[in-house]
């Protein structure tokens, strides 16, 4: 047995549940253990309302939209949103699911948003499916020490434009609810991308 399926095991007896629902829900948890996380994309990138699509650079901005650019890096504020999707492998002969899950992101080694995702994820026996994490962030922010380029260009390249590699880091720590009571997964799921 795991250690993780051990932890929590122990956590449930701990609590005095010990119904096979409950049971079937430390299984469904403890089966991420056993799932493979895989970084699959960023999309629905937006910076300052607008959409980014894939491969799209500062030169595919109109003229309103360069001037909403220019006067928001000069009050040093770039807000941009983006989900970042993960794909979730179950080989288990059980689902494997989620009640919410904290997730900690990060670009180029400075943290982007820690917080929590308070949507269930079930992916069912050996099959897979992917989940989608909303970010917002203000880059300016974010990155203040560095040039206005590399921070404007930073949004581009979330978009696929060819610049200077981002390196996107993803910690994911799911939970299950079970009779009101909150149990973390014991460690966090780790994953890293290089986005070239």
């Amino acid at each position: 047995m795991s250690k993780i399926k051990r932890t929590l095991i122990v956590l449930f007896v701990a609590l005095g549940l010990s119904s096979c629902e409950v049971l079937t829900q430390v299984a469904q948890m403890a089966n991420f253990a056993n799932c493979t996380f895989n970084f699959d994309s960023v999309n629905q990138i937006q910076m300052l309302g607008v959409n980014l699509s894939k491969g799209m650079s500062r030169s595919d901005l109109n003229a309103a939209q360069l001037l909403s650019l220019a006067n928001a890096i000069m009050n040093k504020q770039l807000p941009v949103t983006f989900n970042v999707n993960v794909k979730v492998d179950n080989p288990n002969s059980i689902a494997a699911s989620m009640a919410k899950m904290d997730y900690i992101l990060s670009l180029n080694g400075k943290q982007v948003v820690s917080t929590t995702m308070n949507q269930s994820v079930n992916v069912p026996a050996k099959s897979s499916n992917v989940v989608s994490i909303p970010i917002t962030t203000d880059l300016f922010q974010l990155f203040s020490g560095e040039s206005t380029d590399a921070i404007v260009n930073l949004a581009f390249k979330l978009a696929g434009a060819s610049s200077n590699p981002v390196d996107v880091g993803l910690k994911m720590k799911p939970y299950i609810s079970i009779n009101n009571h909150q149990l973390a997964y014991p460690d966090y799921i780790t994953m890293n991308k290089v986005l070239n």
